[in-house]
């Protein structure tokens, strides 16, 4: 059986961005982690990735948690850097 840190090493995402499926989608992250993996495969699968991103952050800026609200912001910088948006029609 594979534990978590096998599936993470099998795709290009890291922890913190299956913690942000997980935690968008309310799913475990073994469950965020097949999710991911799905859709880092496409451009359609990264705008969406880009979208959940950046819903944490604007729902963290609703409730005032700024706290949490400057990890994701640092967190998406670091993504962004990685996975560009995608540009051009999907």
């Amino acid at each position: 059986m594979l534990s978590l840190v096998d599936c993470l090493d099998f795709i290009d995402l890291d922890r913190d961005t299956i913690d942000i499926i997980a935690e968008h989608e309310h799913l475990s992250t073994a469950l965020a982690t097949q999710l991911g993996n799905l859709l880092i495969a496409d451009r359609h699968g990264l705008l969406t990735l880009h979208e959940m991103h950046r819903n944490l952050i604007a729902a963290c800026a609703r409730n005032g948690n700024l706290t949490r609200e400057k990890v994701l912001r640092q967190l998406y910088t670091r993504f962004s850097r990685k996975y560009p948006m995608p540009l051009g029609r999907l």
